[in-house]
């Protein structure tokens, strides 16, 4: 028995000689017995040439290029030459390896805990580019031996491959293929790891529980309905239910056969958004019908759509840096390309969906128009009241939407569906007694006392750390001996705080979600690469900042409000002025995060404050 292989193949689109010859030798070889074969399958956008899995030896992810590079378009150094004269930045080994990191970081679940068990856990997915019809030396005179963990194939490697007597090399031939059982199947991690690849692979969503669709109000499935040829904006207030009705959205476009972009601009988000397309998706009407929230939704955010564009185009550009603009340098990028080579019919969306659109900015969008096809609708929604990275409000401004398609004034979600009546109260008070003005949030309708809802305002001292974590494991614990941890989150004003509550609950053998860089140096791309770790449904106590936080729901938060530059020194704490504008959005977004649960609508909110000047607000909380 040979490899069990899912073919894709397309009229429109017809295999190279070199994919045709790939193909063959995977049906033809038993050094493939055992492995699954998946041909060009799509994973948010993207399009691998094959990806093979083996529950006990690994992944490879395998690239294809039928390029003559005896011709003199192809450059020594990964370069081809335009027609143009100028030279563009063309190697495929990078193509490949952010194939495997998207791949790692955004769809798996199980690679959290792969992460956690080993250091260079990056290893059980390994690539490989295959260049067909191309000698050995010039492929490494045109790569220049630039990579370190990429594989050069030729069809000189395919031939001593296939051949089963012959003992392979792991360093050319990958490890997966030269080994019998891989190292990174300890307690069946790898295992793990290929079995929700493969579910990914066959569209089948594994993150489906069958759990009833949400049924929408009035206002809510109104804006829901379809509207082709729209472009439009939407506010709400927090709880109105905006990413519902954008996942409500999507799910009837891909219904009608369109293909959908939902974007965000918080990484976190991502994972919240495609569980709750899945669960308004339902069973489907016929079978497989489900695939389509594979192959037809991409659910991303902003930055790293960006990334995939620029790898499915086999695009180079730097990568980000806190000291430069990157988003203009990789816009910049694709423009320029896009000006001088076709558009891959990947990036052609019948429905942009934005959620969080205050995160964004004018030229995002604009940017983002020459992806939309027009056959649907290009739909915005957004929150004044939560706009963290100082945009302003832009998506309001006549100057700053110039040319991007709005009609009219923007619509308005003024009632909230989610946060309870006592916690709309409460944010209402500390509102009032801050000072703050903003758009009022309504309750559709009076609630009944609920005695499982509680709020509690917290003014604690601590001139040590331990004294200060020793306060708030005496809330969390209580918390825990009603609540699983799943349902537990603690949010922070300061990555340091949030360090060290991380570094505490892993010593005490409970494991976390968390999206802070544990190294203390507050790294800019530690913290973005860490914050794929930060799932819902794994069990774990949730440790976030309150930035990251946005857009989620829980029914129990604790929040421990001191100055975002509050360090820690040999245990001791030192205090710094807080800024009075972060507190306030540290306030609001964790106070609106609150949603009760099912069954009885029990939450609890608790503030643990350890800034004097704010001691009063305890005067807005409940006394229960």
């Amino acid at each position: 028995m040979y490899a069990e292989i899912f073919e894709n193949f397309n009229p429109n689109d017809p295999r190279t000689n070199g994919e045709q010859y790939l193909l063959d030798t995977f049906k033809r070889s038993p050094r493939f017995q055992g492995w699954k074969i998946f041909e060009q399958p799509h994973i948010n956008s993207m399009k691998p040439d094959y990806i093979l899995l083996h529950p006990e030896r690994g992944i490879i992810i395998i690239e294809v290029k039928d390029w003559n590079l005896s011709s003199n378009v192809y450059e020594s150094g990964g370069f081809i030459r335009g027609t143009n004269g100028k030279r563009l930045k063309k190697n495929p080994i990078n193509q490949v390896e952010n194939y495997k990191k998207s791949i790692l970081k955004l769809e798996l679940i199980n690679s959290v805990n792969l992460a956690e068990g080993f250091e260079n856990y990056y290893g059980c997915i390994e690539t490989v580019v295959y260049f067909h019809g191309a000698s050995k030396a010039q492929v490494l005179d045109f790569c220049q031996n630039r990579n370190k963990y990429t594989k050069i194939w030729t069809s000189e490697d395919l031939e001593y491959i296939s051949n089963i007597y012959n003992q392979l090399n792991s360093f050319v031939h990958t490890y997966a293929l030269a080994s019998q059982n891989s190292k990174y199947n300890n307690k069946s991690l790898l295992e793990k790891l290929v079995e929700e690849l493969v579910k990914h692979l066959q569209y089948a969503d594994y993150n489906y529980e069958r759990k009833q669709p949400y049924i929408l109000t009035g206002a809510q499935k109104e804006l829901a309905k379809l509207s082709p040829g729209s472009i439009r904006r939407w506010s709400g207030v927090a709880g109105s239910g905006k990413s519902l009705i954008l996942a409500e959205k999507a799910v009837r476009a891909l219904k009608e056969n369109k293909r959908v972009l939902v974007l965000t601009f918080n990484i976190t988000l991502r994972h919240y958004l495609r569980d709750l397309c899945s669960q308004q998706f339902g069973q489907g009407d016929y079978s497989g019908e489900r695939k389509k929230l594979r192959k037809d939704l991409t659910i991303i955010h902003f930055h790293e759509l960006l990334k995939v564009i620029m790898t499915e185009h086999e695009m180079e550009a730097e990568y980000e840096n806190e000291d430069q603009n990157f988003t203009d340098i990789w816009m910049g990028a694709i423009n320029e390309y896009i000006s001088k080579y076709p558009l891959s019919s990947l990036f052609k969306y019948d429905y942009i969906l934005i959620d969080e659109g205050q995160d964004f900015k004018g030229e995002w969008v604009r940017f983002l128009k020459q992806f939309f096809t027009a056959n649907g609708e290009f739909f915005i929604v957004y929150d004044k009241a939560q706009d963290l990275f100082n945009h302003g409000i832009w998506i309001e401004d006549s100057e700053q939407i110039k040319n991007i398609g709005f009609k009219g004034r923007p619509g308005n979600l003024k009632y909230t569906h989610r946060i309870p009546e006592n916690m709309v109260r409460n944010i209402h008070a500390v509102r009032l007694q801050l000072g703050i003005v903003s758009e009022d949030i309504l309750v559709q309708r009076n609630e009944q006392i609920n005695f499982l809802q509680m709020s509690f305002w917290c003014n604690y001292r601590a001139d040590t750390l331990s004294k200060k974590i020793m306060q708030l494991a005496h809330h969390v614990n209580n918390l825990s001996q009603s609540n699983s941890w799943e349902d537990i989150t603690i949010l922070t004003t300061n990555e340091n705080t949030g360090v060290e509550i991380v570094d505490y609950y892993e010593r005490q053998g409970i494991r976390t979600s968390h999206v802070y860089d544990l190294q203390r140096q507050r790294n800019f791309k530690r913290r973005s690469s860490g914050k794929w770790k930060f799932h819902g449904g794994t069990g774990r106590l949730k440790i976030s900042s309150y930035h990251s936080f946005k857009g989620w729901q829980t029914p129990n938060i604790v929040l421990v409000l001191d100055s975002p530059t509050t360090r820690y020194f040999n245990g001791q704490i030192i205090y710094d002025a807080p800024n009075p504008q972060s507190i306030k959005d540290a306030l609001f977004i964790s106070m609106s995060r609150v949603k009760g649960k099912a069954e009885t609508g029990a939450y609890t909110f608790t503030c643990l404050n350890y800034l004097s000047e704010y001691d009063h607000l305890v005067k807005s909380f409940n006394p229960f």
